[in-house]
Protein backbone atom coordinates (compact mmCIF):
# COMPACT_ATOMS: atom_id res chain seq x y z
CA UNK A 1 0.00 0.00 0.00
CA UNK A 2 1.50 3.41 -0.68
CA UNK A 3 2.25 6.29 2.03
CA UNK A 4 -0.04 9.07 0.81
CA UNK A 5 1.31 12.70 2.63
CA UNK A 6 -1.87 14.77 3.47
CA UNK A 7 -3.46 17.24 5.86
CA UNK A 8 -5.56 15.10 7.90
CA UNK A 9 -6.67 16.67 11.45
CA UNK A 10 -7.86 13.38 12.48
CA UNK A 11 -4.71 11.34 12.03
CA UNK A 12 -3.79 11.57 15.26
CA UNK A 13 -5.90 9.26 17.66
CA UNK A 14 -9.38 10.68 19.53
CA UNK A 15 -7.47 9.43 22.74
CA UNK A 16 -4.96 12.09 22.39
CA UNK A 17 -2.36 9.52 22.24
CA UNK A 18 0.46 10.20 18.92
CA UNK A 19 2.34 7.77 17.30
CA UNK A 20 5.58 8.70 19.15
CA UNK A 21 3.88 7.47 22.44
CA UNK A 22 3.45 4.06 21.10
CA UNK A 23 6.97 4.74 19.52
CA UNK A 24 8.84 4.97 22.53
CA UNK A 25 6.29 1.98 24.10
CA UNK A 26 8.63 0.09 21.55
CA UNK A 27 11.98 0.68 22.59
CA UNK A 28 13.73 -0.93 25.06
CA UNK A 29 14.65 1.59 28.05
CA UNK A 30 18.08 2.74 28.80
CA UNK A 31 18.65 0.50 31.43
CA UNK A 32 17.93 -2.86 29.57
CA UNK A 33 20.01 -1.80 26.47
CA UNK A 34 22.84 -0.77 28.94
CA UNK A 35 22.59 -4.12 30.86
CA UNK A 36 22.71 -6.21 27.78
CA UNK A 37 25.43 -4.14 26.41
CA UNK A 38 27.19 -4.72 29.68
CA UNK A 39 27.10 -8.92 29.29
CA UNK A 40 28.48 -8.58 25.86
CA UNK A 41 31.46 -5.64 26.80
CA UNK A 42 32.22 -7.27 30.01
CA UNK A 43 31.25 -10.48 29.82
CA UNK A 44 32.73 -12.55 33.00
CA UNK A 45 35.74 -9.93 33.72
CA UNK A 46 36.18 -9.34 37.50
CA UNK A 47 36.38 -6.09 39.51
CA UNK A 48 39.76 -5.63 38.99
CA UNK A 49 39.45 -5.71 35.48
CA UNK A 50 36.65 -3.38 35.46
CA UNK A 51 38.41 -0.64 37.11
CA UNK A 52 42.16 -0.69 35.44
CA UNK A 53 40.30 -0.65 31.99
CA UNK A 54 37.13 1.31 32.85
CA UNK A 55 37.87 3.96 30.33
CA UNK A 56 37.94 1.53 27.09
CA UNK A 57 34.97 -0.60 28.64
CA UNK A 58 33.01 3.01 28.86
CA UNK A 59 33.57 3.34 25.53
CA UNK A 60 32.80 0.53 24.09
CA UNK A 61 29.51 0.06 25.69
CA UNK A 62 28.73 3.92 24.51
CA UNK A 63 29.30 2.44 21.11
CA UNK A 64 27.30 -0.65 21.65
CA UNK A 65 24.27 0.87 23.01
CA UNK A 66 24.52 3.75 20.14
CA UNK A 67 24.55 1.05 17.82
CA UNK A 68 21.57 -1.15 19.47
CA UNK A 69 19.55 1.48 19.73
CA UNK A 70 19.66 2.53 15.80
CA UNK A 71 18.32 -0.74 14.83
CA UNK A 72 15.71 -0.94 17.62
CA UNK A 73 14.81 2.56 16.23
CA UNK A 74 14.62 1.72 13.15
CA UNK A 75 12.47 -1.17 13.81
CA UNK A 76 10.12 0.63 16.31
CA UNK A 77 9.59 3.88 14.02
CA UNK A 78 8.91 1.64 11.52
CA UNK A 79 6.03 -1.07 13.41
CA UNK A 80 4.53 2.55 14.01
CA UNK A 81 3.98 3.96 11.04
CA UNK A 82 2.75 0.72 9.32
CA UNK A 83 0.52 0.74 11.84
CA UNK A 84 -0.94 3.69 11.56
CA UNK A 85 -1.04 3.56 7.63
CA UNK A 86 -3.09 0.73 8.36
CA UNK A 87 -5.20 2.89 10.87
CA UNK A 88 -5.92 5.54 9.02
CA UNK A 89 -4.57 4.64 5.15
CA UNK A 90 -2.88 7.88 4.77
CA UNK A 91 0.02 10.06 7.23
CA UNK A 92 -0.29 13.58 7.86
CA UNK A 93 3.01 15.30 6.44
CA UNK A 94 3.26 17.77 9.48
CA UNK A 95 2.74 14.90 11.91
CA UNK A 96 5.58 13.01 10.25
CA UNK A 97 7.54 15.79 10.58
CA UNK A 98 6.84 16.43 14.60
CA UNK A 99 7.65 12.84 14.84
CA UNK A 100 10.97 12.76 13.35
CA UNK A 101 11.79 15.64 15.47
CA UNK A 102 10.45 14.33 18.50
CA UNK A 103 12.75 11.60 17.98
CA UNK A 104 15.74 13.60 17.72
CA UNK A 105 14.99 15.39 20.88
CA UNK A 106 14.39 12.29 22.62
CA UNK A 107 17.57 10.51 21.33
CA UNK A 108 19.51 13.51 22.97
CA UNK A 109 18.26 12.86 26.23
CA UNK A 110 18.51 9.69 25.83
CA UNK A 111 22.56 9.22 25.35
CA UNK A 112 22.39 11.94 28.37
CA UNK A 113 20.65 9.02 30.73
CA UNK A 114 22.95 6.16 28.87
CA UNK A 115 25.61 7.69 29.87
CA UNK A 116 24.67 7.95 33.69
CA UNK A 117 23.26 4.55 33.01
CA UNK A 118 26.49 3.29 31.65
CA UNK A 119 28.59 4.30 34.60
CA UNK A 120 26.49 2.87 37.06
CA UNK A 121 26.48 -0.19 35.25
CA UNK A 122 30.25 -0.50 35.59
CA UNK A 123 30.69 0.88 39.57
CA UNK A 124 28.51 -2.26 39.93
CA UNK A 125 30.66 -4.28 38.14
CA UNK A 126 33.41 -2.70 39.64
CA UNK A 127 32.34 -3.12 43.17
CA UNK A 128 31.82 0.17 44.18
CA UNK A 129 29.80 0.97 46.82
CA UNK A 130 27.13 4.09 46.33
CA UNK A 131 24.09 5.65 47.11
CA UNK A 132 21.89 7.41 44.47
CA UNK A 133 19.19 10.41 44.29
CA UNK A 134 20.36 11.59 48.12
CA UNK A 135 19.84 15.43 48.68
CA UNK A 136 22.80 16.89 49.59
CA UNK A 137 22.98 20.91 50.58
CA UNK A 138 20.20 20.62 48.01
CA UNK A 139 22.03 19.49 45.21
CA UNK A 140 21.29 15.65 44.04
CA UNK A 141 24.78 14.25 42.67
CA UNK A 142 24.07 10.91 40.78
CA UNK A 143 26.39 8.86 43.37
CA UNK A 144 27.11 9.72 46.66
CA UNK A 145 30.00 6.72 47.95
CA UNK A 146 30.07 4.78 50.13
CA UNK A 147 26.48 5.11 51.11
CA UNK A 148 23.81 7.49 52.54
CA UNK A 149 24.27 5.98 55.87
CA UNK A 150 27.74 6.85 56.00
CA UNK A 151 27.19 10.12 54.49
CA UNK A 152 24.68 10.80 57.34
CA UNK A 153 27.75 9.80 60.47
CA UNK A 154 30.47 11.43 58.27
CA UNK A 155 30.09 13.45 55.27
CA UNK A 156 33.26 14.84 54.99
CA UNK A 157 34.58 11.33 54.50
CA UNK A 158 32.15 11.10 51.54
CA UNK A 159 32.57 11.13 47.46
CA UNK A 160 29.86 12.81 45.25
CA UNK A 161 29.91 11.68 41.77
CA UNK A 162 27.87 13.38 39.17
CA UNK A 163 27.93 11.89 35.52
CA UNK A 164 27.19 14.57 32.49
CA UNK A 165 27.80 13.78 29.19
CA UNK A 166 28.07 17.62 27.82
CA UNK A 167 28.61 20.55 30.04
CA UNK A 168 27.83 23.42 27.52
CA UNK A 169 24.82 24.74 29.19
CA UNK A 170 24.79 23.25 32.48
CA UNK A 171 28.43 24.49 33.64
CA UNK A 172 27.14 26.80 36.36
CA UNK A 173 25.03 24.77 37.61
CA UNK A 174 27.76 21.93 37.86
CA UNK A 175 30.23 24.82 40.14
CA UNK A 176 27.61 25.54 42.15
CA UNK A 177 26.51 22.28 43.35
CA UNK A 178 30.29 21.17 43.56
CA UNK A 179 30.60 24.27 46.14
CA UNK A 180 30.76 22.34 48.96
CA UNK A 181 32.90 21.14 51.70
CA UNK A 182 33.16 17.41 50.07
CA UNK A 183 35.14 15.60 47.47
CA UNK A 184 33.28 16.06 44.45
CA UNK A 185 33.98 14.24 41.15
CA UNK A 186 32.16 15.36 37.60
CA UNK A 187 32.41 12.33 34.80
CA UNK A 188 31.85 13.52 31.10
CA UNK A 189 32.80 13.22 27.65
CA UNK A 190 32.82 16.79 26.83
CA UNK A 191 36.31 17.41 25.41
CA UNK A 192 35.45 21.10 25.22
CA UNK A 193 35.73 22.53 28.89
CA UNK A 194 38.27 25.54 28.78
CA UNK A 195 41.55 26.09 31.21
CA UNK A 196 39.57 29.17 32.75
CA UNK A 197 36.75 26.97 33.57
CA UNK A 198 38.95 24.07 34.95
CA UNK A 199 40.63 26.72 37.01
CA UNK A 200 37.32 27.67 38.36
CA UNK A 201 36.09 24.25 39.13
CA UNK A 202 39.35 23.68 41.10
CA UNK A 203 38.57 26.69 42.97
CA UNK A 204 35.43 24.75 43.95
CA UNK A 205 36.96 21.71 44.90
CA UNK A 206 35.32 19.65 41.58
CA UNK A 207 37.22 16.97 39.27
CA UNK A 208 37.07 16.08 36.21
CA UNK A 209 36.58 12.68 35.18
CA UNK A 210 36.99 11.43 31.28
CA UNK A 211 38.33 8.36 29.54
CA UNK A 212 41.59 8.07 29.43
CA UNK A 213 41.98 8.94 25.59
CA UNK A 214 40.09 12.16 26.14
CA UNK A 215 42.69 13.39 28.66
CA UNK A 216 45.81 12.20 26.49
CA UNK A 217 44.66 13.96 23.27
CA UNK A 218 43.35 17.17 24.72
CA UNK A 219 46.54 19.34 26.32
CA UNK A 220 44.86 21.40 28.38
CA UNK A 221 43.01 18.22 30.29
CA UNK A 222 46.13 16.59 30.31
CA UNK A 223 48.52 19.42 31.66
CA UNK A 224 45.12 20.47 34.52
CA UNK A 225 45.86 18.84 37.72
CA UNK A 226 42.06 18.24 38.75
CA UNK A 227 41.43 16.57 35.41
CA UNK A 228 41.50 12.67 35.60
CA UNK A 229 41.31 9.57 33.45
CA UNK A 230 38.33 7.18 34.99
CA UNK A 231 41.86 5.19 36.03
CA UNK A 232 43.11 7.89 37.86
CA UNK A 233 40.64 8.48 39.89
CA UNK A 234 40.35 4.53 41.39
CA UNK A 235 43.97 5.12 41.51
CA UNK A 236 44.14 8.19 43.51
CA UNK A 237 41.45 8.87 45.24
CA UNK A 238 38.60 5.85 45.22
CA UNK A 239 40.67 2.74 46.41
CA UNK A 240 42.01 4.20 49.27
CA UNK A 241 38.59 5.58 50.41
CA UNK A 242 38.00 2.00 50.14
CA UNK A 243 40.07 1.20 52.43
CA UNK A 244 39.32 4.29 54.90
CA UNK A 245 35.82 2.72 54.52
CA UNK A 246 36.55 -0.92 54.90
CA UNK A 247 38.18 0.21 58.27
Amino acid sequence: MSTTFTIKKDFMSSSGNNFFDDFKSYLPTNEQLCRSSAERVIGEHKKDYVMSNFSELLEEMQEEIYKSYLKEQEVSGQKVIDEQIDKFGKINFSDVDKFLMSIFQSRKSRAGKAFEFIIRELFIRAGVPFSEQITVDGAKPDFVMPSAEYFEERPLDCMLFTAKRTLRERWRQVVTEANKSYSYFLATLDEKVTESQLKQAATHKLYIVVPAQIKESNPVYSSSYNVLSFEQFFEIHLKPALNRWAS
